[in-house]
């Protein structure tokens, strides 16, 4: 009976799984198609195929492939810079902090709550003081912005719950801190933190607003040149950039998803 009951339960569960995969997708077929399209008229139920986006898109006088590199660059950078401020901040909040914890976690998440255009205007001013405007490191800087409060709060959620006697108990034994980080916190810490870099990963690949502001059109992002043939109409080239933009975080989460699934302790 209970053997029935737990392939009734795996059963349903592959099911449910089955149709979130599926609900994930559906919106992104349309735009697939788009970017093998010529024209898609109606009462047409296949578009007229080409090949043209995608010409387009790895053409040598394209700017897709300086977008690329910039978005990239940007995300990579942002993903480990955001780390080594969230990473103390968090174990510090969940460890040690207890005066003022709850007040000091609600202005983190400020730069969330508040309008993004808010922040991204008050940012341009700033940097245009200090001369970070249209800048390459002035751009990362602003990403930061919206990517640390996601990252020290995914970590804090683990250093709430994590009991630091096992580093109290390698510390008695001769450990110093660095040897109890490796063989006690960082495996621990490993899911956490793969979420952590996928969230200011994502977010900095996808960031539009401040990369506009701060960049001044200068720096050139794939979201840019997204918006752009959004508003130009061209539907292939839309269709086309948003594979581009898809595809590397769609690879992104399945390969965090799998490093999470893994026991650092097995065997």
């Amino acid at each position: 009976m209970r053997r029935n009951n737990f392939n009734h339960g795996n059963g349903y569960y592959a099911v449910l799984l089955t149709i979130m995969i599926l609900l994930f997708l559906l919106p992104l077929l349309p735009l697939l198609a788009w970017s093998f399209a010529q024209q898609w008229r109606f009462p047409d139920l296949v578009p007229t195929a080409s090949l043209r986006a995608w010409h387009y898109v790895f053409a040598a006088h394209s700017q897709v492939r300086g977008a690329l590199f910039h978005s990239l660059g940007l995300a990579i950078a942002t993903s480990l810079l955001t780390q080594v401020v969230a990473y103390p901040a968090a174990r510090a909040l969940g460890l040690y902090v207890k005066r003022w914890n709850k007040t000091i976690r609600f202005m983190l998440i400020a730069p969330i709550l508040i309008p993004g255009i808010s922040i991204a205007t008050g940012v341009h001013v700033l940097f245009l003081w200090l001369g970070l405007s249209d800048q390459w490191l002035g751009v990362l800087l602003s990403h930061l912005i919206p990517a640390i409060p996601y990252s020290i709060y995914v970590l804090y959620g683990f250093y709430a719950g994590y009991d630091i006697a096992y580093e109290k108990q390698l510390h008695v034994l001769g450990a110093n801190r660095l040897q109890a980080f490796k063989l006690i916190e960082l495996p621990l810490l490993l899911p956490a933190l793969s979420v952590s870099v996928l969230f200011s990963f994502l977010i900095s690949w996808s960031q539009y607003l401040f990369t506009v502001f701060i960049g001044g059109g200068s720096l050139i992002t794939v979201p840019m040149l997204l918006f752009s043939a959004l508003s130009s109409g061209d539907y292939s080239l839309m269709g086309a950039l948003c594979m581009i933009v898809v595809l590397p975080a769609l690879l992104l989460v399945i390969f965090s998803s799998r490093g999470v699934k893994k026991d650092r302790y097995q065997g």
